[in-house]
């Protein structure tokens, strides 16, 4: 059988035995050897929690409760998480860049009367 490994075509059969495309199945793979396989990224991830409500005027506030001096008024929900959610991962990466603790809130505050939490967990 003819296997597909990271871009190159393997033959698994054994000797003396003819390949037919009749005969092969998408189902049957190779796993490879662990020497073969390349070390996993460890990729940091954090958590980031958001509270949103509706202002009087029923624009979108939304506030980052686990990191200070995240906040933002936006048209939508979908609008204000598309702002915050970079701005949080710039302000963590540059704090973890120049190995700077990061200052979480802890325990976050409570959620406001017409607030809702968002828990958004941010790859960096």
């Amino acid at each position: 059988m003819m296997v597909k490994y990271q871009g190159n075509m393997i033959n698994t059969d054994q000797p003396g035995k003819q390949n037919h495309p009749a005969s092969m199945h998408d189902h049957e793979q190779v796993t490879p050897s662990a020497e073969a396989r390349p070390e996993p990224v460890a990729v940091p991830v954090f958590n980031c929690l958001v509270y949103v409500s509706r202002d009087p005027s029923g624009n979108v506030r939304a506030r980052v409760v686990n990191l200070a001096g995240l906040e933002c008024t936006a048209g939508s929900e979908r609008e204000a998480l598309g702002r915050l959610v970079p701005a949080f991962k710039q302000r963590v990466g540059e704090l973890m860049q120049t190995q700077t603790a990061i200052p979480w809130i802890e325990p976050p505050p409570p959620v406001e009367p017409g607030e809702q939490q968002r828990f958004i967990p941010v790859h960096l």
